[in-house]
């Protein structure tokens, strides 16, 4: 007797449907990964800005500022060649970011003082420098 067969037998729907699965799950992986990196750019973002404007703040001022009587207590160690630690005590910053200045060596005869402004955010943190110049006109 010949029967003729219409419709999927169990294992082509089984089939189907796991390859279906692996589909879907390899798209909602790309999907969280990215969310993942949005988020953590954000941080970042907000850090780097954070940094600018201390940075910007020091090196506006018509001296620097002086020596802080604390060590520095970051999360991670001093800059080489620092010559000293500034507090900074900005209340303004959002919760989650301190931000750190350090103050390095003067470089020979130049007139030149390195700046290191770093702005930790977690466990990671955005790191500028600049040089602070003296003008003799």
């Amino acid at each position: 007797m010949n029967l003729k067969q219409s419709g999927m037998t169990l294992i082509e729907v089984i089939a189907a449907i796991a390859l279906l699965s692996v589909m879907i799950l390899t798209f909602a992986y790309v999907f969280i990964q990215s969310q993942q990196v949005t988020t953590d750019n954000g941080a970042k973002l907000t850090a780097l800005q954070l940094t600018q404007k201390k940075l910007s703040e020091v090196l506006g001022a018509g001296t620097l500022p002086g020596k802080s009587p604390s060590a520095p207590t970051s999360p991670t160690a001093a800059p080489g060649n620092t010559d000293y630690f500034i507090e900074s005590n900005d209340l303004g910053l959002p919760n989650g970011y301190d931000t750190y200045v350090y103050i390095l060596k003067t470089i020979g005869g130049t007139g030149a003082i390195p700046v290191v402004v770093r702005t930790y955010y977690g466990t990671k943190y955005v790191e500028l420098y600049n040089y602070y110049t003296t003008n003799s006109n």
